[in-house]
This record gives structure tokens, C-alpha cells and sequence, in this order.
């Protein structure tokens, strides 16, 4: 997405305005996950499909916990940039409920449980069919717009196109708040 698509535009995957070499979304990183992180604007929810390959073996057959892990970290970071925040993991919390298996599709949803003050607060799960493998909680930091600035170290242009984009996912975020509460109204 170049600067004049995307000022204004709300992301729906993370590839739409994260760095091409992220671990968890990035296209151009050959050892990444490659996940797409796609936001559901009907719920405000981040939900997706993921098929692990046998390069993330921990025990034999199965995923390595801690690819787990980063995957609800992914998932549940993406979802807070989604509804307009940049933030950094104050504190992820995971309960491996059984194994999972390489090389089977498997569902991941994220979704944001409450924000206070400077704190985002998030939980997540991977399910495959009926069955709960993983769920999680997180705590997020709510990052300042100078420390975003500090961090970022980039081109002003790419800082106003992040920019545009955070704040297109804020105005977005509130609308599905809005639809949320005059549904649950109904």
C-alpha cells in the first residue's frame, strides 16, 4: 500500500502496515510465521486460519509452544493496531490446554477485554474444530506518539502514513462500538 492508499484507510491484515520482515506477518521473512492477521471489522476481533509446517516442530508431531505463544502475541499486538493503538507487550500469560498438531489448520481469535489508563487488555485462543489448544491474556502498553516516533526511526513520510493509518483504525473502532451497542440494545 503506498502513502496516498493508505491515509485513511483502516488496515485489515498486518501486512497492510507493518515491515515486510516481521516474524509473525511479514512476506519477506523466509523463517517467519507468515500469518495473516486479518481484523474482522463485523466484531473488531482479529480471526484467522493458520497451518503450521514441520518447521515448527517442539515435540515430534506437534507445534513448539513457544511459536504458540508468539502467534497470541501476534495476534493480540495486531488486534490493538487494528483498533488504533501501537503498543509493546507489558505481559502475555498462555494455558496449553492439549498438543497441537503440525500441518493441520488450526483458528486463532483475538479480542480486546477492556482499556484503562495507559493499559490495553486482550484475550486470544486457538482452537482446532470444537477443541481448545491454547488460550491467553495479555496486557498491552498504550506507546506515546513520541515514543512511537523515537522507535519507528524512519522517514516522515512512513511515519504520517502509520499515522493516518492508526488513527483511520481509531475512527473505525469506534463505529464497531457503536454497532456493537445498539445490537446488543436490540
Amino acid at each position: 500500500m503506498n502513502l496516498s492508499e493508505s491515509l485513511g484507510t483502516p488496515s485489515l491484515t498486518a501486512q497492510d502496515w507493518h515491515h515486510r520482515i516481521c516474524f509473525g506477518c511479514g512476506p519477506d521473512n523466509p523463517h517467519g510465521l507468515g500469518a495473516d492477521f486479518r481484523f474482522d471489522e463485523d466484531n473488531g476481533e482479529v480471526r484467522f486460519s493458520y497451518t503450521p509446517g514441520p518447521f515448527l516442530t517442539g515435540a515430534p508431531g506437534f507445534v513448539h509452544g513457544g511459536i504458540l505463544a508468539s502467534i497470541m502475541d501476534e495476534a493480540q499486538g495486531v488486534l490493538c493496531f487494528h483498533i488504533g493503538h501501537i503498543v509493546m507487550t507489558e505481559q502475555l500469560t498462555l494455558k496449553y490446554h492439549r498438543a497441537t498438531p503440525l500441518e493441520k489448520a488450526f483458528q486463532v481469535r483475538a479480542w480486546i477485554t477492556s482499556v484503562r489508563r495507559r493499559r490495553m487488555y486482550t484475550r486470544a485462543t486457538i482452537h482446532e474444530g470444537e477443541t481448545l489448544l491454547v488460550s491467553s491474556r495479555a496486557a498491552w502498553y498504550l506507546l506515546p506518539e513520541r515514543v512511537v516516533r523515537r522507535m519507528i526511526h524512519t522517514e516522515e513520510q512512513e511515519f504520517e502514513r502509520i499515522r493516518g493509518v492508526v488513527e483511520a483504525n481509531r475512527k473505525r473502532a469506534r463505529q464497531i462500538r457503536q454497532k456493537l451497542r445498539r445490537a446488543r440494545r436490540n
